[in-house]
């Protein structure tokens, strides 16, 4: 066959998406005569869909140096701006960067054209990922321009995607949901080149996924894998592999959801490194959920190796570990982010935010999330959105004491889960709505939630979360417990109102750890105003309490008030399993702590005989205890 017959098949293969073969006819003409600058361009984007990557570099730099020599600017400049972009997705930001400006130089003067048009996409994208919104809507706004101008529609798809997604990282839901809308309508036309409506249909996931419409986003997933085959192009099945992971792992088909993820973080490794942090971060996520934290640690590292903060799911992966504070710490990191992809997901990762900031017992700072998020989810009104609102509402009215109330919001959250079919963030809101209802004293409905969550965990194969449900085996154990709790807090929250309570209590709170870290106390438990604390000795118990009245004393002196607290104190011996007690024992020191007053320590005169030095005290008076069968001797210790 001779040359020119060669070519044109091979520009007919290109034409109809035959990777392969264009890649075989154009690779022979090159072999024996050398190509055309243009139809090493062909070639170059025929390698990339057909997976040859190591090709597709070398092959630009050929066509950039032909044009170059030709004296062909437009040529030069389209080349340099596809090797901006293929050196950005290689994460070669310096080059990327050099290319870009290359073809700025080869523009200069030129009339308007389209790869003037892709000189300020690339530009508004820069800006978009740097955070700068006000300067990525204005590029953005004039690539559509341009694109209209000129009857290009890659540039008007591509122009409004971004616009899109400016507006919605500005939380303009609805604006920036119809500009992508329309984004992928001009894509979809048949009249753009495959790189376009590739990009358009991944961000138009990714902002049906970051506004909390799963359905939506799972159908767009769907149709861009069916895109991926009809067209056979690689990388772009990565990103979508990726998608339908997400999509996988809400719906709980844990198993099919990870291999999906580590296919696409092993494809985007190769294709589009600068893409491939999400895919392993997404991996490192299901694989946390089901129950391989070592497995889930390696993923998270790969995808911080990729330039990616795996968030919420490596702060989770921390608070799963028991570092409550190192997980807000990494949260508030990641919520600091100013790029435009963290700020447009934000709303995805304040429902983790909350729950990590208010087991690190900073209830104002879950509060304050909590209210963003609220605002948020009325906003995009998304079911994704409003559960996560009514869950983190849940979970700060419990801690603030308020269980009918948590319980309520729980109800609602689970409701809307069920709706959504996302079977693992129902079985965790249903375990907090467990821990409501024991707050109320039903033990019956608590018990029912959590035999819920356990089947769904047992469908899911989370087998941490099982773990965690199953206690270990309780050994007997000597402690010395104490209860403390704010006198008269139903008063407090009357008279101080919501918010200056929630601020007290938080600064209660605080103060009581402070205390307990000091003289080797365990936080057995917490709940509303009262603490249940167990030491190792009497000794370290006491002086934990006197030196809390004391600080409390001493703020209500120097500030004008701090909350009376009471606290009582027991030694004895007591069930022990995952870091809780039960037994007579705990019972009794729970009573004591009942029957003590404000600004008082009241201990058992058995404790007081455990001590290694008198300390000054009342008189021995009997207590009947409720649910004690016999009268117990207290005394007050005299603390100041």
């Amino acid at each position: 066959m001779a040359t020119h017959e060669v070519l044109a098949a091979a520009r007919e293969a290109f034409a109809r998406h035959d990777w392969d073969g264009a890649c075989l006819a154009l690779r022979e003409i090159d072999n024996e005569d050398g190509l055309a600058p243009e139809d090493l361009e062909r070639l170059a984007e025929a390698a990339r869909w057909a997976g040859r990557h190591d090709k597709v570099l070398q092959l630009l730099e050929r066509a950039h140096t032909a044009y170059a020599r030709g004296d062909d600017r437009t040529g030069s400049a389209r080349v340099a701006l596809a090797l901006a972009r293929h050196t950005y997705e290689h994460n070669n930001t310096a080059a990327a960067t050099g290319w870009w400006m290359r073809a700025a130089r080869e523009l200069e003067g030129m009339p308007e054209c389209v790869e003037l048009g892709h000189l300020q996409w690339l530009l508004a994208h820069s800006c978009l990922m740097d955070g700068d919104l006000d300067a990525a809507f204005v590029a953005a706004r004039e690539v559509v321009e341009i694109g209209r101008r000129l009857c290009a529609p890659d540039l008007e798809a591509l122009g409004l995607h971004d616009e899109g997604h400016v507006l919605l990282a500005r939380g303009e839901l609805r604006k920036g949901l119809a500009l992508v809308d329309e984004a992928m309508t001009v894509a979809m036309s048949g009249s753009c080149a495959v790189a376009t409506t590739g990009t358009v249909y991944c961000g138009t996931i990714w902002a049906y996924r970051n506004v909390g419409d799963w359905r939506r986003a799972s159908e767009w997933t769907d149709a861009s894998m069916r895109w991926c085959e009809r067209e056979s192009v690689t990388r772009f099945p990565g990103l979508c592999r990726f998608h339908r992971a997400e999509v996988r792992r809400l719906r709980g088909e844990l198993e099919a959801a990870e291999h999906d993820a580590l296919e696409a973080a092993d494809e985007l490794a190769q294709t589009a490194p600068v893409n491939a942090g999400w895919a392993f971060g997404e991996l490192g996520e299901i694989r946390r959920r089901r129950g391989d934290a070592a497995g889930a640690g390696d993923a998270f590292r790969r995808a911080v190796e990729f330039g990616y903060d795996p968030q919420p799911g490596l702060a989770l992966l921390r608070l799963d570990s028991g570092d409550a504070a190192g997980a807000l710490r990494m949260m508030q990191r990641a919520l600091a982010d100013p790029s435009g992809l963290t700020v447009e997901q934000r709303p995805a990762l304040l429902p983790a935010a909350v729950r990590i900031a208010l087991e690190a017992g900073d209830h104002e700072t879950a509060r304050a999330l909590h209210d963003e998020l609220e605002r948020a989810a009325t906003a995009a009104a998304t079911l994704m959105h409003l559960a996560g609102a009514r869950e983190a509402l849940g979970r700060v009215q419990l801690a603030a004491g308020h269980p009918e109330e948590a319980a309520a919001a729980l109800r609602e959250a689970i409701r809307l889960l069920c709706q959504l079919e996302a079977p693992y963030e129902t079985a965790q809101a249903r375990l907090v709505l467990a821990a409501a209802y024991r707050s109320s004293d039903d033990p019956y409905a608590a018990a029912l939630e959590t035999d819920a969550a356990r089947a769904a965990f047992e469908r899911l194969g989370a087998v941490a979360e099982l773990a965690r449900l199953t206690p270990p085996t309780p050994s007997l154990e000597s402690r010395t417990f104490v209860f403390t709790d704010i006198v008269d807090s139903t008063r407090l929250v009357e008279v101080l109102g919501d918010d200056a309570w929630t601020s007290l209590l938080a600064w209660h709170d605080r103060t009581v750890r402070a205390v307990l870290d000091v003289y080797d106390g365990a936080e057995v438990d917490h709940t509303g105003d009262g603490f249940f604390a167990a030491f190792p000795d009497a000794a370290h118990a006491l002086d934990f309490a006197a030196e809390l009245q004391r600080t409390l004393s001493h703020h209500r002196r120097d500030h004008g008030f701090a909350p009376q607290v009471r606290i009582g104190v027991h030694a004895g011996e007591a069930l022990a399993s995952d870091a809780h007690f039960r037994g007579r024992d705990v019972h009794v020191a729970a009573r004591v702590a009942a029957a003590s007053q404000a600004g008082e320590i009241l201990v058992t005169a058995a404790t007081m005989g455990e001590l290694p030095t008198r300390r000054a005290t009342s008189n021995p008076r009997a207590l009947t205890l409720k649910g004690v069968g016999e009268p117990v001797d207290v005394v007050t210790v005299d603390w100041r």
